[in-house]
């Protein structure tokens, strides 16, 4: 689980789960969401797919959606993009987590200490200004508008979610 800004630069980053943990598991049991919660962090939101709940921290695409509706998803899909793009910029320039296939060349343990350094390397190139590497031009966001939406007793982020769009979208 990561967390970018818009220059692509990793904010959080938890590399403690398999790559089958549901995305809102990891979430769900991350310090980050304990800070969001306690209310440590209280300025700004989250972005996340339809995978995730919708909470007043963390806003997510509306399902079915209005005219307005539709405005705001395309709004946080692009936004989401800078999400997308920087997964795909780093495994450009540490081709040595993109090469598996999904096979573990070493222990899980190891695995993990491997992505945080490539983690922390990538954000060191950002700082300074390290090119991107070529092909990283055209970033697609496959992020769950429509696909699997969270189905739980967390949903508690509509009001936040309906208070933006009405401010920000009903144009």
């Amino acid at each position: 689980m990561g967390v970018c800004d818009s220059n692509l630069k990793f904010l959080n980053i938890v590399a403690k789960w398999p790559g089958s943990t549901h995305d809102s598991f990891a979430l769900r049991n991350s310090r980050l969401c304990e800070m969001f919660e306690d209310g440590d962090i209280s300025d700004g939101w989250l972005l996340g797919d339809s995978g995730y709940p919708l909470r007043p921290w963390l806003l997510t695409p509306v399902i079915n959606p209005t005219r307005q509706d539709q405005r705001y998803n395309s709004c946080h899909m692009r936004t989401r993009c800078a999400f997308e793009r920087s997964f795909g910029v780093l495994k450009s320039r540490f081709r040595c987590i993109d090469t598996t296939a999904g096979t573990l060349l070493y222990s899980p343990v190891r695995c993990c200490d491997i992505i945080v350094a490539v983690v922390v390397l990538h954000n060191m190139c950002i700082d300074n200004r390290i090119p991107l590497p070529p092909g990283n031009d055209n970033p697609r966001d496959h992020g769950n508008i429509g696909g699997q939406q969270y189905v739980g007793i967390q949903n508690d982020g509509a009001v936040i979610r309906t208070r933006l769009i009405n401010n920000r979208f009903n144009n």
